[in-house]
């Protein structure tokens, strides 16, 4: 206790770790409130008096990178951020790298740096010789032959050194030049790292330790069997930069949901890309993220082309040169454009300037700003042949999850290995199979209760020494006790064979260090019908579903088939179902049971059962009313959850040619349910489907899929946007690095008219926001005896007194941020929280007074308000002329 180490008078230091919280007692030694009495120094600890040495020092230290501490602790304590730089981090790759590519130099530069050191403490034992000297003479100094003495010692010693020192620079500049060579992988490396840093900002899982990066690193430079065989620096050099960006996107691609990864690996492009220094894409991303489409005024229509369309064109045509020509392209050459965007792939027209001399990478990113602008629901594809033409095609390609790989190679014994999982499946099999096909010794352990805990800390502290494994499942439900475990962990000594492996489900309660400390593998089921059908019967014990009577198995697949369509359709929402509903695995358990017992009841012990005789309308009424419908609580989903129930279940599904989808594709033909008795029968069927399905099987319009892809297409970016919006700050960490032979490194200074490209983007789009906002202040509208009395006039009163003060808000802001963009004015914490927001797309909270729709972009806001405002300037013209020309006043709603 702090009570304990107060009392001792010779203590002096105390290092407390995972400090995250403290105790009240210690506000005391905080706030060194001492007393002096009878000649002893006291601290009041608890209710006891305590002597005080004046030399007691107390250190709190956390890992937790996210931990906030209050004002009250900030103010008693000096803060050390032992956070890595950019540079510092840079320093780490490069000495890692030379030591294992250039042994020979890195001895070099280590000597030369210990001979510079000892002649640097040389000469200072000469200077403190002098001094002594010169501090013991008597009598006149030049007749004192001990000082004379001295002195030619020193100069001789120090003309030694001096040339001993020249002839160490020129080696260490030899040593620089080798160096200069890895500096752009350190480059890289620092660039990597920070976009992992930033991965959080997408989703609350991706949390990453600087000691996972460093061992993926140290694994790609010394464990590396591509280098086998290889002599040359360049040629080495060059595998180990594309090994480390493949290593990077697959050690953390597994742990990211399917629809990040490209993100990913888009973000990692553009790190090669600007690390080499060989294309400069900035203006091209930047128009990519940040484009002010939908702002210009008075556009010529084109034909076949709808106005947000032209919108765009106009955009692109005036954000970057190559483009300029678009417009008349389009215009003269609609039909050829308008046929080539309604491809399934669209391989784009090279409408553009230079597109016939443009080199591979350069042309593939053209082409994603085209598809980008005219179809954005594709923007997905193009991005992917981006990132193929950056790195090759096998960078992005799905690569069969290896667990046991994983398990051998790249975890260690305190290192946890967390299987996270989407709701309603469960990964702990894949742990089970494992652990028996390598015969290991597993140890099973469900928590969620106090029992579950101290059966699961008795088996941790056992494997540890023994070396056996262990699975944690549902930790999620235990988010206090995991912290406890990260610690356990962190301080633990085990076998090198002991694993720990933890099945949770995704969710912001797990502890960022408990992350950070573990390998996040994460589990979600692929999309499709197919997919889920074959989800479902997998998850069936085969002897259930051929069970007696026969007619069972078929109504086991009516029931995969339905709950297939039910899940899928949520993919579309709100098309497919007005919101979220949360279908899962327990309602296919609950209507599994449901049927079990009704076919048994039925049945009563028979082998055949009629179809006529199975209770069809028991079964929909449970379906749709209780087990599924039971979460729905919209009208219309209700209605379409009983039309499914009744055109699934029925007697009709017995007939060999009942149709299950009508029309599949645009040839006309059907999908007929198979004709089988057998749980194989029904399988062989499912594995026959093919891998892609339309929305027509969901009862869907083939073309819900562009609405849904240009959603996903647009929370892209603005994912895309939140890590590019934190890696535009270091974009000075680029600029003034010549990383050509024989070139020396230059020293970056940044003055105070240096601003990053996303400030300058910033000023322009703010600039165009005002030109399209109005800027005469709305007049209040004044109160009469008569119009008070007009419920209509009121409704009117209060929106225009809204709409006024959302208008002074937004320009003040906007004109604050310009003045900001300009370093005419300095940021204030809600300048910079505005800027934050502004800079990703998101429209500002402050600015959120009245309901828009989820995700809407600052751009679409910007013209809705504008619109808003003018309306509003009406409602005032048309108030001031009377009660009557309010009635007859037509209202815009949006």
């Amino acid at each position: 206790s702090i009570s304990a180490f107060l009392r001792k008078q010779w203590y002096q230091r105390r290092v407390r770790e995972d400090c995250e919280n403290y105790d009240a007692i210690l506000n005391p030694v905080l706030n060194r409130e001492l007393r002096r009495t009878g000649g002893r120094v006291l601290i009041t600890i608890g209710d006891q008096d305590i002597d005080f040495s004046p030399s007691f020092t107390i250190f709190l230290s956390t890992r937790d990178p996210s931990v906030e501490f209050p004002p009250d602790i900030c103010s008693r304590v000096t803060f050390v951020n032992f956070t890595v730089t950019r540079s510092s981090l840079q320093s780490q790759c490069a000495n890692r790298v030379l030591k294992s590519e250039r042994p020979d130099v890195d001895q070099k530069r280590s000597d030369l740096l210990k001979l510079q050191g000892e002649f640097a403490v040389r000469l200072r034992h000469l200077e403190k010789a002098l001094l002594t000297s010169l501090n013991e003479a008597k009598g006149s100094i030049l007749e004192d032959e001990k000082v004379i003495g001295t002195l030619e010692t020193l100069k001789s010693e120090a003309a030694e050194i001096q040339r001993k020192v020249e002839e160490t620079d020129v080696v260490m500049e030899e040593v620089e030049n080798v160096t200069k060579i890895y500096r752009p992988l350190s480059v890289q490396c620092s660039g990597i790292f920070f976009a992992m840093e930033t991965l959080n900002q997408i989703h609350y899982l991706y949390q990453y330790s600087l000691q996972f990066f460093l061992e993926m690193f140290e694994t790609v430079v010394t464990q590396n069997s591509n280098l086998t065989g290889v002599t040359g620096t360049t040629e080495r050099l060059k595998i180990i930069t594309n090994d480390l960006f493949t290593k990077a996107y697959n050690s953390l691609g597994r742990g990211m949901f399917e629809e990040d990864r490209l993100i990913l690996a888009n973000v990692l492009s553009q790190i090669f890309l600007k690390s080499s220094g060989t294309i400069n894409v900035d203006a091209e991303f930047n128009y990519i993220l940040r484009a002010t489409g939908g702002l210009a005024k008075n556009l010529p229509p084109i034909k076949g082309f709808t106005e947000k369309q032209v919108q765009a064109i106009h955009t692109l045509s005036t954000s970057l040169d190559a483009f300029k020509d678009l417009p008349a392209y389009v215009a003269k050459n609609g039909e050829a454009v308008l046929a080539n965007l309604n491809q399934i792939s669209v391989d784009p027209l090279l409408c553009w300037e230079g597109a016939d001399s443009q080199d591979p990478i350069t042309l593939a990113l053209y082409k994603m700003i085209y598809v980008h602008t005219l179809r954005p629901d594709k923007v997905f594809g193009a991005c992917r042949k981006f990132v193929s033409a950056v790195f090759g095609e096998s960078f992005i390609s799905d690569e069969q999850l290896d667990l046991y790989s994983i398990t051998k190679n790249e975890v260690k014994a305190n290192t946890p290995v967390l299987l996270c999982c989407v709701t309603g499946y469960d990964a702990s099999g894949r742990v089970e199979d494992m652990a028996t096909d390598q015969k290991q010794a597993l140890s099973n352990i469900a928590i969620g209760s106090a029992e579950g805990f101290s059966l699961a800390e008795k088996a941790i502290n056992a494997a540890a020494k023994s070396g056996k494994w262990v699975m944690l499942k549902n930790v999620h439900l235990a988010p206090g006790w995991l912290v406890q475990l990260e610690k356990k962990l962190h301080a633990l000594k085990a076998h090198p064979n002991f694993r720990l492996f933890l099945t949770l489900e995704i969710t912001p309660k797990i502890p960022v260090n408990l992350l950070r400390a573990g390998r996040i593998i994460v589990f979600e089921p692929p999309d499709g019908i197919k997919a889920n059908l074959l989800r479902t019967f997998n998850s069936i014990a085969g002897n259930r579903v051929n069970r007696a009577p026969n007619e069972r198995a078929r109504m086991y697949f009516l029931l995969a088939w339905f709950h297939a369509i039910v899940q899928e359709r949520l993919r579309y929402t709100p098309l497919g179902w007005s919101k979220k509903y949360e279908f899962n695995e327990s309602d296919l358990k609950c209507a599994c049971d449901t049927i079990d017992r009704w076919i048994d009841d039925t049945a009563q012990g028979r082998d055949n059962l009629p179809p006529n005789k199975i209770p069809w309308g028991a079964l929909c009424t449970l379906m749709s009313q209780s087990i599924y419908g039971g979460r729905i609580d919209n009208n219309f989903d209700q209605l379409l959850m009983n039309s499914f129930v009744k055109r699934i279940f029925q007697a009709g599904t017995f007939e060999s040619d009942f149709q299950l989808v009508e029309k599949v594709d645009e040839g006309g033909s059907s999908l007929v349910i198979p004709d089988g008795l057998r749980r194989e029968d029904f399988l062989r069927w499912m594995h026959k489907l093919p891998d892609t399905q339309t929305p027509a099987w969901l009862g869907l319009p083939n073309n819900a899929d562009q609405v849904i892809l240009q959603t996903k297409a647009t929370t892209f970016i603005q994912k895309l946007l939140k890590m590019q919006a934190v890696t535009d700050d270091e974009d000075l960490a680029y600029q003034d690095l010549d990383f050509s032979a024989g070139a020396s490194r230059k020293s970056s200074v940044i003055g105070s008219a240096a601003r990053p490209q996303w400030m300058k983007t910033l000023e322009g789009n703010v600039k165009q926001w005002l030109s399209v906002i109005p800027q005469d202040e709305i007049p209040v509208l004044k109160r009469t005896v008569e119009n008070i009395k007009d419920p209509l006039y009121r409704f009117f009163e209060r929106e225009v007194t809204i709409g006024r003060n959302l208008l002074k808000t937004v320009l003040t802001d906007l004109r604050d941020i310009a003045q900001v963009c300009e370093l005419k004015k300095k940021q204030t914490n809600y300048i910079r929280s505005l800027l934050s927001d502004l800079q990703k797309g998101i429209v500002p909270k402050s600015w959120l007074r009245y309901t828009v729709p989820n995700g809407v972009t600052i751009n679409p806001w910007i013209i809705d308000f504008s619109e808003r405002i003018r309306q509003i300037l009406r409602v005032v013209e048309a108030a001031q002329k009377g009660a009557t020309a309010l009635r007859e006043l037509t209202v815009w709603l949006g």
